[in-house]
This record gives structure tokens, C-alpha cells and sequence, in this order.
């Protein structure tokens, strides 16, 4: 069954929502512009696609904005801002930048508790050696999964 463009929009703001923190407002905005056929939304266009306040609307786009995964352009003699998916700084970037500090944050304080185990209770670090060693090779190479997908990205937006 093919998902109708609404169905989708609501299924990627779900998504960006638990999964991403978006707040749903700014979820919905989000997923909006990624499946409008325009090359830019109004404020005004976003209002009327999600009938929220004026309020609400303007702080989740300067949230998109802020999170730099949205931009805008104007048009000459029209003072309207165009709203558009940022095309240097893209949602996918962002997230896989943000995994690859997570895991090498984790990756540090893994070795450091070990370090520290080594050090002053080998028999803990004896025991929990091998899980660990599985572990650590489980962030490795998600870490050069992670550098090798930034880089293409980066590649292809430049």
C-alpha cells in the first residue's frame, strides 16, 4: 500500500519527533518541506499546511533554523521569506555527527573504566574483559561506518 503524501509527512514527523527530539510542531514543518514539490514554503504556507498559531509556527522554524537544517531565500520585490531544507548542513549530517560524538564519548569512558579496573580490580577487569573487547570492536567499526558516511556526504554537498 502506497502512503498518501499526508499519511507520509505524519509518518517522518513521527519519526523525526521520537526519534530525533523535534518537537512535533517543528517535526511536521520539517517533514513537510522535505516532501513539497516548491522550491521554498512561506511562512504563510506553513501556517495553512499545519493550522497551528502563528506563535507556534514562527518558534519552530526559527528552531530549524537555529539547528542550521533549514534555510530561507527571498525573491526579488517579494519580502517573503522562502523556507527550504538546508543544503550544506542536511538532517542526515547533523545526525550521523552527532552518533559518531556520542560513540567515540562512550568509547572513552569504556576505556577509562577499564583503565581503572586494570589498575585497581584485575579480577573485575579480568571478567569483564572479553565482553568489553566485543563491545569496544562493536564501536570501532560502527565509528568507521559512521566517518566513511560523513565524508561521502560531505563530498556531495560541497
Amino acid at each position: 500500500m502506497v502512503k498518501t503524501k499526508d499519511e507520509l509527512i505524519e509518518t517522518l514527523g513521527l519519526h523525526l519527533e521520537g526519534e530525533h527530539n523535534l518537537p512535533p510542531l517543528a517535526a511536521r514543518i520539517y517533514a513537510i518541506l522535505v516532501m513539497t514539490n516548491e522550491d521554498g514554503l512561506t511562512f504563510e504556507d506553513c501556517l495553512e499546511k499545519r493550522g497551528a498559531s502563528k506563535s507556534s509556527t514562527s518558534t519552530s522554524l526559527n528552531l530549524l533554523l537555529n539547528m542550521g537544517i533549514v534555510t530561507y531565500f527571498t525573491k526579488p520585490g517579494d519580502r517573503r521569506r522562502y523556507f527550504t531544507l538546508a543544503k550544506k548542513k542536511t538532517f542526515f549530517l547533523t545526525k550521523l555527527q552527532e552518533n559518531l560524538k556520542r560513540l567515540e564519548n562512550e568509547k572513552k569512558i569504556i576505556t577509562s573504566v577499564m583503565g581503572y579496573h586494570e589498575k585497581n580490580s584485575p579480577k573485575k577487569f579480568e571478567e569483564g574483559k572479553a565482553r568489553t573487547s566485543i563491545y569496544l570492536d562493536y564501536i570501532h567499526k560502527n565509528e568507521t561506518l559512521l566517518k566513511e558516511s560523513i565524508k561521502k556526504l560531505e563530498i556531495i554537498l560541497d
